[in-house]
């Protein structure tokens, strides 16, 4: 018989464990219903999205593409 080479995990854990109230209002996501929502955003739509995030920052030269895929070369760009 072959040797296992894997390992089981017996444990789960299954509590949610939240942060206080007054952590979560100083949170820039303050609840996971929040959270929820900006994953299906990024989900949804990654390239608008991720164009949305950035212009939240300074760039010294504005991006022309958001992402690009070389399907060939097996090559992802963003910005």
């Amino acid at each position: 018989m072959p040797e296992e080479k894997t390992i089981t995990s017996m444990s789960q854990e299954h509590r949610k464990i939240l942060p206080p109230k007054e952590f979560s209002k100083k949170a820039y996501i303050k609840s996971e219903e929040e959270s929820n929502k900006i994953y299906e955003e990024s989900i949804k739509d990654p390239a608008a999205f991720w164009a949305e995030k950035a212009k939240q920052l300074h760039w010294f030269k504005p991006w022309d593409t958001v992402f690009a895929w070389d399907k060939k070369k097996t090559e992802f760009t963003w910005f």
